[in-house]
């Protein structure tokens, strides 16, 4: 398959750059470089679209912005939609040296696509510094009323 449109979610887009600011974390980053890196997706002719209110459309300065942020080319508000005039190149790929070890070990398909990289091409991928990860939502593992384990897995409801 191959992705033509990306929605991303932004706390402020630039409409001169299509440069974004997200939650912090990279993941809408970290998801563009997997789908390129496996050819679902092509940099430079993928649609990135973004909603956001007419506040949060800001002038940024580009020298902020890094090697693997991905801008948007259309920037939604509910007044207006703006095509953005300069965006400037959209990545492709994962830039292993910016992926921490504690990212990294978080993230299963980041692991296996890693070692895969590594076995095929006989070379240790970079890894990028250690940082301290935000603490996580804790998740109950309890069983909820009326599902049991194969229910959660996404089996077949039982019949009644």
């Amino acid at each position: 398959y191959i992705v033509d449109l990306v929605v991303v979610g932004s706390t402020a887009v630039c409409p001169d750059t299509g440069a974004r600011v997200g939650k912090g974390e990279g993941f809408a980053e970290l998801e563009w470089g997997i789908l390129s890196l496996q050819q679902n997706l092509i940099a430079n002719t993928t649609l990135v679209v973004t909603t956001v209110h007419d506040e949060q459309v800001v002038t940024m300065p580009q020298a902020n912005l890094t090697k693997h942020d991905v801008p948007v080319d259309i920037i939604v508000t509910p007044t207006r939609i703006i095509r953005v005039p300069n965006r400037k190149p959209k990545p492709s790929g994962v830039f292993w040296d910016l992926l921490s070890p504690q990212k990294l070990a978080q993230i299963r398909v980041l692991r296996q696509l890693k070692s895969d990289i590594e076995k095929e091409t006989g070379e240790t991928l970079p890894n990028g510094p250690d940082e301290v990860l935000p603490p996580t939502a804790k998740r109950n593992k309890k069983k909820r009323k009326g599902q049991n384990k194969q229910d959660r897995k996404g089996g077949k409801q039982p019949e009644k």
